[in-house]
């Protein structure tokens, strides 16, 4: 499982969250600079980020992302039962 938080310099944390009872099932909490918000949808966090893909940190971000989309939502291998 990946780390449960990603630090980028002085400015970005990320930390991922799981809900247990109400609400999104995930939400990650991020903080750039003096400003916070929740993000459910990766996207959206990307955007307000404002990190881009060719920087170092934006792929190292993008990359922790995706382990997390992977580790929320296991592929579930379907197999026949003999007949």
């Amino acid at each position: 499982m990946p780390e449960s938080t990603f630090t980028a310099g002085a400015g970005l944390y990320i930390e991922h969250r799981t809900n247990r009872k109400e609400g999104p099932k995930v939400y990650y909490v991020v903080r750039s600079g003096h400003s916070s918000m929740l993000f459910t949808d990766k996207a959206a966090l990307l955007k307000w980020v404002k990190w881009p893909k060719s920087t170092p940190s934006g792929v190292l971000l993008r990359e922790w992302l995706d382990e997390w989309e992977q580790a929320d939502n296991p592929v579930v291998s379907v197999t026949e039962a003999p007949s």
